[in-house]
């Protein structure tokens, strides 16, 4: 087994000179990130099963309808904090874990009155199971931005076996849970009840978890609390923009036909998951280097993932109408707009990297002018598109507004270039 290791060990760092990365690191993180991201596949494979073969489109659209919304209300608070508690932690300020979660709940307020207020809406519009559902949802999901940052300080210190144990089991608890309620009751009340109580408590009790295993030290980074507010208000507008295809789904074309745009996008967004593991590897990471080596190895790894990326995708593209008619045959209509919707993840490994850059610079105004641009275009493509071209409308809508957050990501990212240093005579 020693023997093993060591041939292993010689052989990842003999790669290195291929893909420009330290592989022994990327190996020990990427293997737990790896497995969460396998056994989130698989999960995700289970329910989509089972709500492509057992219950209503009606049921599943409207039920997808309510998580797009409810995402919407949990950006309302402090979502920027994961990167920055991530960014405090893997440069030795743990105490920034603590401050950024007493910070998040006293904004969780805002998140509670945004869902009192939806809940008002669709009770006075006699929905009750909307009404319902955003009342549920005001009180879980500020409680959990809050204690689910334990994640990010597990990213910090490096620890992805136990960020990741900690999520496979909360996720294979709740999907189990999700698929036994909605069998039994076919109720969406009860399945938005059961997703969002299990996901609170799971992330309470791993939250005291970590505070009980761990001896965070006091060091605080004063300058990243307020920097995260920038952040938050960044997301906040992303993921508006991420969910308003959705909304807009829903309210032009109907439950139904949001359902089969919510399996167009089923195994794609496993692959970003994927990317997703990867650049939550990379961020503690590159939170040690200095800007010249940053920029070097962002630039050889966006070009070498994009590569990969094209192959993955084109490939899917090929396959999809097999797997859809294998495990989906009820969906069938959506297999073009899925390969549609598969091309445009080309473009996130570049966009995922060069937004890492300008975080950890904390270049503030790059970020909220790339956050305009990348927004505004998602917006105004996806009411224009999705008005006039209905599903196939949306999936184009993604890939376009990605194409142009990658060619504004690249303009700043090649403006930011520092000046070449000149030597001083002696």
């Amino acid at each position: 087994m020693n023997t093993l290791k060591t041939r292993i060990y010689g052989l990842l760092r003999k790669s290195e000179a291929i893909f420009k990365t330290d592989m022994v690191y990327l190996a020990k993180g990427g293997f737990w990130l790896g497995f969460g991201q396998v056994i989130s596949a698989l999960l995700s494979f289970a329910s989509s099963l089972f709500f492509a073969n057992i219950i209503s489109k009606d049921l599943y659209g409207n039920y997808k309808y309510i998580i797009a919304t409810t995402s919407i209300l949990g950006s309302i608070s402090l979502s920027g904090m994961g990167a920055v508690v991530i960014q405090g932690v893997a440069q030795g300020a743990e105490g920034t874990l603590k401050d950024a979660v007493s910070t998040s709940l006293r904004w969780g307020s805002l998140t509670a009155i945004a869902a009192l207020s939806t809940s008002l809406y669709y009770f006075s519009h006699h929905n009750t199971a909307l009404g319902v559902s955003m009342l549920i949802a005001g009180a879980s999901l500020p409680l959990t931005n809050a204690f689910s940052l334990y994640g990010s300080y597990l990213s910090g210190k490096k620890n992805f076996k136990r960020s990741t144990l900690y999520n496979t089991g909360s996720q294979i608890v709740t999907t189990a849970a999700l698929i036994i309620t909605a069998a039994a009751t076919k109720s969406i009340l009860a399945m938005v009840a059961v997703y969002f109580t299990l996901g609170t408590i799971s992330i309470l009790w791993a939250y005291r978890h970590v505070l009980s295993t761990y001896h965070l030290n006091d060091t605080r980074d004063h300058s990243l609390i307020p920097y995260s507010k920038h952040l938050s208000v960044m997301n906040l507008f992303s993921v508006v923009a991420n969910q308003l295809d959705k909304i807009l789904v829903f309210h032009y074309l109907g439950a139904i036909n949001l359902a089969v745009y919510s399996f167009s996008q089923a195994i794609p967004e496993q692959v970003k998951g994927v990317f997703k593991s990867l650049f939550g590897i990379a961020l503690p990471k590159y939170a040690t280097l200095s800007e010249e080596n940053m920029r070097a190895s962002i630039k050889s790894k966006a070009l070498l993932l994009t590569g990969l990326t094209v192959i993955v995708v084109f490939a899917y593209v090929l396959a999809a109408p097999f797997i859809f008619k294998l495990l989906f045959p009820k969906y069938l209509e959506a297999v073009l707009y899925s390969q549609i919707y598969m091309l445009g993840l080309i473009t996130i490994p570049a966009i995922s990297l060069f937004g890492i850059y300008f975080q950890l610079k904390k270049a503030t105004e790059v970020l909220y002018k790339l956050t305009v641009i990348g927004n505004v275009a998602t917006i105004i493509l996806g009411f224009v598109l999705i008005y006039n071209f209905g599903l196939k409308g949306a999936v184009i809508e993604n890939g376009a507004s990605w194409a142009i957050m990658l060619f504004s990501n690249w303009y700043y990212f090649a403006k930011d270039t520092p000046a070449p240093q000149t030597l001083r005579p002696h």
